[in-house]
């Protein structure tokens, strides 16, 4: 069953790290991609906030350092409210 948020999700992290091969992008953190830093995340956040039409506090996403902190929290969000 394919899962659409797990997904897209996925996609973003091919745009923001396009040397991260595509099978690694479950595992990875802000500790083991290179080039992952404070500009990539804001990067990362903004593609998520326009890829899933949300609305995102960055300061709400500030702890969301890995693909699987991510995933939950945009689950959460795009269910929720935007």
């Amino acid at each position: 069953m394919s899962d659409p948020i797990f997904n897209k999700l996925v996609g973003c992290f091919e745009n923001v790290f396009p040397e991260l091969p595509k099978g690694a992008i479950p595992a990875a953190t802000h500790d083991n991609v290179t080039g992952w830093d404070s500009l990539a995340q804001v990067t990362l956040l903004t593609l998520i906030a326009e890829e899933f039409e949300l609305d995102i506090d960055f300061e709400e996403f500030e702890g969301a350092t890995s693909f699987a902190t991510l995933l939950p929290a945009v689950r959460e969000k795009s269910v929720h409210g935007r």
